[in-house]
């Protein structure tokens, strides 16, 4: 298969190393913007080890976890940075979490401490939700922590300026650490590798719990340096980061930023007229959206001028062709969309498409693997490499793999498997020019009347529909044929249209047993991080809750 023509990029230090050699080069540069506040490298810097001298304080070395519960915010990056400098991976736990997930994964990770915020209780209000999954926290020595929900945990600290409940202050937890040496923090930092675990992020489970991918220094390094060679990331640029912080589209840019010398731009909780205008304020170069429920509020909102942001150089979005279509018409004349393949066990970035490809390719195809990462298409059944054109399973290998499944070698034993290759379970090929073409999961293949019928094709032509903003099918059991097709379908703002009419439009352009038998109508999605979660949209429909 072809490469991407950027550096083979090799990883030479560890992520908390980056930041101190930019902080020391960049002191006074900004490297985050929030709607309430911009922190510079040298702060940034200062706070990480703030943090982590207190987190050594609390008997943290080097292979300990370290949990994050929150959104997107400024206190969020000093946290991330403090734990990585006093030696621990961090567990960036999915701020969406409930009661069931979030117990689980405080366990099963063996954290030590958690940190969370009850600055955007307003939003999502922490306190409650942890009460409920640590009852047994109250009356017990805040520092000292003993739960059965989670036997390792130690402490939970709450930033913010709200009150903490029974959880210690950021700032009691941070005056624990000032009579550490940061020599002693020091030391235990550099028993650290680039190839030890920086991060485990939590995959959604749909049939059974999430898996914790282990993903390394070098892993989130390697993986998002594709980015910044795509772009050409410059030290003076901004790139705009909404996709969450716990996740590898947040995590992974976040390195490669810090690596350049770049600005973030984010905020904790969506809203497009607050994000157009720091857009604006910061003229922000690369819009990192990564999915249409990001792109689209920006690009069709009455703020976005194609005149007034030629600032803007690259969109990221990920979709079937008509949408990336209609987002490249959108965007400024200068400006660029790209499109990826990538998954959480690949740190994010598996495929990229090359900037200077035509606008057909960057729209229809995933792009082509980096100098430092192989892809192969194989039968899931034998694993045979099939030859271009033929649809099988994507498999990748490389730097930017993730290690294991924490606590899981079962799970990590089938993903993995022999010469370092990780299946992934998305069906696609290799097209006449070289590139990847996705083509939806190789579960998300329907059995209708016999005939194989992939979602995703239906999905992408419902999605030519000028009326609908977003489609996924699933398939609902029948009788007769076995399975049928049923599309959720959410409307584009200000626009109606029917399940008559949508039927009607498929007439002639998809093949019988393809045309969706039902049409259910949504405003809002079940999301994983950044997913919408078909397993959720099934058991609606099977509850006929679906409305």
């Amino acid at each position: 298969m072809l490469k991407l023509d950027i550096p083979l990029f090799e990883a030479e230090e560890t992520i908390p190393d980056l930041l101190a050699r930019q902080a020391r080069v960049r002191h006074d540069s900004p490297y985050a913007h929030f709607p309430d506040r911009s922190i510079s490298y040298g702060a940034l810097h200062a706070a990480a080890m703030r943090w982590a001298r207190a987190f050594h304080a609390a008997g943290i070395r080097a292979g300990d976890h370290v949990a994050t519960l929150m959104p997107n915010c400024a206190d969020w990056l000093p946290v991330y940075y403090g734990a990585l400098g006093a030696g621990a991976a961090v567990v960036a736990l999915n701020a969406r979490y409930k009661r069931q997930e979030l117990a689980y994964t405080l366990g099963h990770s063996r954290s030590r401490i958690l940190v969370t915020t009850n600055d955007f209780a307003e939003h999502v209000d922490y306190e409650p939700l942890l009460r409920d999954v640590l009852p047994d926290f109250e009356g017990q020595t805040p520092f000292d922590l003993r739960t059965e929900a989670a036997p390792d945990l130690r402490a939970v600290v709450m930033c913010g300026d709200g009150p903490a409940g029974p959880f210690p202050a950021a700032h009691a937890f941070l005056q624990r650490g000032e009579s550490v040496d940061a020599a002693d923090v020091a030391a235990e930092a550099t028993l650290r590798r680039i190839d030890d675990t920086a991060a485990i992020i939590y995959t959604s489970g749909t049939t059974s719990n999430p898996k914790g991918c282990e993903l390394s220094h070098r892993a989130l390094q390697s993986c998002w340096s594709t980015f910044s060679n795509i772009v050409d990331l410059g030290a003076d640029e901004s790139v705009w980061l909404p996709m969450p912080f716990f996740h590898t589209g947040g995590i992974g840019p976040m390195t490669t930023i810090l690596a350049r010398g770049a600005a973030l731009v984010s905020q904790p909780h969506f809203d497009p007229d607050i994000l157009l205008e720091l857009i604006e304020r910061h003229r922000v170069n690369h819009l990192y959206s990564g999915f249409p429920q990001l792109s689209f509020p920006v690009l069709e909102h009455p703020r976005f001028d194609r005149i007034r942001f030629t600032h803007v150089r690259t969109m990221l979005n990920v979709g079937p062709a008509a949408m990336q279509m209609r987002a490249q018409q959108l965007l400024p004349e200068n400006a660029t969309l790209l499109n990826l393949f990538g998954m959480t066990e690949g740190s994010g970035i598996v495929t990229f498409t090359p900037i200077d490809a035509p606008l057909e390719i960057r729209a229809r195809s995933s792009g082509l693997p980096p100098p430092h990462s192989d892809v192969r298409i194989v039968d899931p059944d034998t694993l045979a490499t099939c030859a271009d054109g033929v649809a099988g399973e994507i498999q990748f290998r490389g730097p930017g793999a993730f290690t294991r499944y924490y606590r899981d070698p079962d799970a990590t034993n089938a993903t993995i498997i022999e010469d370092g290759w990780v299946r992934t379970g998305d069906r696609g090929e290799i097209g006449p020019d070289g590139h990847l073409l996705f083509l939806g999961r190789i579960k998300d293949i329907l059995k209708v009347g016999g005939e194989n019928v992939g979602a995703v094709e239906i999905e992408a032509f419902l999605q030519t529909i000028p009326e609908i903003q977003l489609a996924q099918v699933i398939g609902m059991p029948d009788d007769r044929m076995g399975e049928v097709p049923i599309a959720f379908v959410e409307r584009r703002p200000g626009m109606e249209i029917g399940q008559d009419e949508i039927i009607a439009a498929c007439q002639g352009q998809l093949a019988r047993w393809k045309i969706p038998r039902r049409i259910l109508f949504v405003s809002e999605w079940p999301m994983s991080a950044t997913k919408v979660q078909k397993f959720r949209l099934k058991e609606l429909l099977a509850s006929g809750s679906e409305s």
